[in-house]
């Protein structure tokens, strides 16, 4: 199966949860690069079978702190600081409830937390290394509350394996950690709730995260880099990838870059990503299949620009009821957002009605490709374009207009569409390009130029274009 793209000359090649077929690496003729020195330099050691039996229980221990070493023993020990156990899984296995295993300075293999409210935490100073030749490194399974802070977590060499995965769980959290160099997936959230992974550095993987049919999970302050490995013809090269979500994911405050995809939306609805920012790849794509749609999401306060390698922008074939808003779009190759209305024969597309494009700043290459003709309901107004001096891709042009052809002006591309019929084609006046300081000059065109409605709040007399409110 192929789809076909309004770029000419383009052919898109297979990726993406399920089979999803995106446009990606052949949309921007874009040569894949090696993640380079990002793994973590590790001593082995080899931890010893634990024991089936135990000396005394940790239940018994004063308060809830257990231990853990590689100078200890799963049979002798007993989790105390003077007795510490051998191995992480002897101790989440014997913790009380709501216990904190405290791990010292080493190499551990990998564990599997059954048990409510334990977290396993390196100890103050320590670095602690899991690594392991299983499926998932570190799974929690069925459990509420608990999780993991400030470990170092190496990736699984299986196929479809993870790092870390968290399976019909709730409340677990992913804190302060490494999560590295898997041939599969960083970081998984199956069938889970209440789920938060803040402040981790995930790099080295096919797709840093994933979650499946996930709700009320918050992906926060996280790096997200260099994952770009491929596993088959339908994943890789992801930085998150959305599928199927339940409830509402909230992503923000993360920097994404050297992912060949930052985000992939497949039949995900209700997703919330603001306030992030990417660079070296491409920000967006979404598809669905069985008429699953991508309804309710909302990308606004984020800045997005090309970096040092081809990339392109947002690829929307399902995005019922999305918000696109005071975004930053910078230098992006073929387009910075290409819109096609999925039902019409589009594979993997799905509805796109009632999308609206409101009040981004789009610098520095083609602002947009309309690759069919759009729903009435489709809303792109209030928009800020300046390509003057683009070396990007295609960036002579602000649009493609399928039927019609390129356009270098937005007055056209109005006649054309109906579209951006306020919009504003002007420098920006950003602080600093050179410096990626995206933010508004006092001079600046955008500035109290935008609808007003789509956030409760805005300094001067309307909302200021772009990512930042100008203060």
């Amino acid at each position: 199966m192929r789809v076909v793209s309004a770029v000419r000359g383009v052919s898109p090649t297979p990726s993406g949860p399920r089979g999803l077929r995106l446009l990606r690496a052949a949309v921007v003729g874009l040569a894949l690069v090696a993640p380079g020195a990002c793994t973590t330099a590790t001593s082995a050691s080899t931890d010893p079978t634990p024991s089936a039996s135990q000396a005394t229980d940790a239940a018994a221990l004063s308060g809830t702190a257990v231990h853990v070493a590689t100078t200890g023993s799963d049979s002798a020990g007993d989790g105390s600081a003077t007795r510490p156990y051998r191995s992480i899984q002897t101790a989440v296995d014997r913790a009380p409830k709501g216990s904190r295993v405290l791990v010292a300075g080493g190499t551990y293999r990998g564990f599997a937390v059954t048990r409510d409210g334990l977290t396993v935490a390196a100890d103050t100073g320590a670095r602690v290394l899991i690594r392991g030749t299983g499926h998932d490194i570190v799974a929690f399974d069925g459990v509420v509350g608990g999780g993991l802070e400030r470990l170092d977590i190496e990736g699984s060499t299986e196929r479809y394996g993870s790092a870390v995965k968290i399976d019909g769980s709730r409340g677990v959290q992913v804190i302060g950690s490494s999560v590295h160099d898997g041939r599969t997936f960083g970081i998984t959230v199956v069938r889970s709730s209440g789920v938060l992974l803040e402040g981790n550095d995930v790099f080295g993987h096919a797709a840093g995260i994933e979650e499946r049919f996930a709700s009320d999970l918050v992906i926060r302050g996280n790096r997200i880099h260099h994952n770009l490995k491929r596993v088959d013809s339908g994943r890789g090269f992801e930085g998150i990838n959305f599928y199927k979500s339940t409830g509402t994911v909230t992503v923000e405050k993360n920097r994404l870059w050297d992912n060949l995809t930052h985000f992939e939306v497949y039949g995900a609805s209700n997703l919330v990503i603001r306030d992030n920012v990417m660079s070296n790849g491409q920000v967006m794509e979404t598809g669905t299949t069985s008429g699953l749609p991508c309804s309710h999401n909302v990308f606004v306060r984020n800045v997005a620009f090309r970096g040092t390698r081809p990339s392109s922008g947002m690829i929307l074939r399902c995005a019922r009821d999305n918000l696109i808003a005071h975004n930053t779009f910078d230098g992006f190759d073929a387009f910075a957002l290409d819109i096609i209305d999925g039902t019409k024969g589009v594979a993997y597309g799905g509805s796109v009605e009632r999308l609206r494009v409101l009040n981004n700043v789009i610098t520095g290459g083609r602002a947009f490709s309309i690759d069919n003709v759009l729903p009435a309901s489709v809303v792109i107004d209030y928009n800020l374009v300046h390509n003057v001096g683009s070396t990007a891709e295609y960036g002579k042009y602000v649009a493609f207009v399928a039927g019609r052809g390129n356009t270098a002006s937005l007055v056209e591309m109005a006649s054309w569409t109906g579209l951006q019929r306020h919009g504003l084609f002007a420098d920006p006046d950003y602080v600093s390009v050179t410096a990626r300081d995206y933010r508004l000059a006092s001079s600046s065109p955008a500035i109290d130029r935008g609808l007003k409605g789509l956030e409760p709040t805005y300094l001067g007399a309307a909302p200021d274009l772009g990512r930042y409110e100008t203060r």
